[in-house]
């Protein structure tokens, strides 16, 4: 995959790392390479919690999902609307986090991010990130978007499985995502071939 005029391979899909601080100060040198986001700064990051660590790189990984991936024209009000980012979940990514989007745009849209609440339409938002916390309900968000065009990202093993269209797992302390193409196949989304080459293709799980 090409970000910048530079190849991203086998080093950001698989970078071996090991022990809590390295194993994020590697993931934070590899993602901030490939999303190009200016805080993903090992010495920015260490002060921090892994927790805190951990969510940085998840963004960049929604960040970048979202350029590799192309909603249908109908998706926004206007060619000037924001791309939704909607958390299932507390938000983990407020303060400075939130920042580091601030001017960035997905395929021309600007980024906005926000915490998902029951007086919502799930339907309204481009890319729903589905908290591991909400692996119980998981199931149900997954039922009630089926024929939007709602990106469903989780972090949960077997969320993909559930019909979830995106998972990022830490595999032997290795960060990858999984793309479920059936659940994908049931939006309009179109996803690059370039991420599809990076991921784990998986189907939806079906009762016998």
């Amino acid at each position: 995959m090409e970000t910048g005029g530079r190849q991203v391979g086998e080093g950001w899909r698989s970078g071996v790392i090991s022990g809590a601080s390295g194993r994020w100060q590697a993931l934070i040198v590899m993602v901030g390479c490939f999303c190009g986001l200016p805080l993903f700064q090992p010495s920015h990051v260490l002060a921090q919690s892994d927790d805190s660590a951990e969510y940085r790189v998840k963004l960049a990984f929604l960040y970048r999902f979202a350029q590799f991936v192309q909603w249908p024209s109908e998706a926004y009000r206007d060619p000037s609307s924001p791309l939704m980012i909607c958390v299932a979940g507390p938000d983990p990514f407020v303060g400075g986090m939130e920042d580091e989007l601030r001017g960035r745009t997905a395929n021309g849209h600007p980024i906005q991010i926000k915490r998902l609440v029951v007086t919502d339409d799930p339907k309204a938002c481009h890319i729903i990130f589905v908290r591991a916390g909400e692996k119980k309900v998981a199931g149900k968000i997954l039922a009630g978007l089926r024929g939007s065009n709602t990106l469903t990202i989780g972090e949960t093993k077997g969320f993909a499985d559930l019909g979830g269209v995106i998972n990022m797992t830490l595999e032997e302390n290795k960060m990858r995502f999984e793309i479920n193409l059936d659940a994908a196949m049931e939006t309009r989304l179109k996803i690059s071939s370039k991420l599809l080459a990076l991921a784990r293709i998986v189907k939806t799980e079906r009762n016998p």
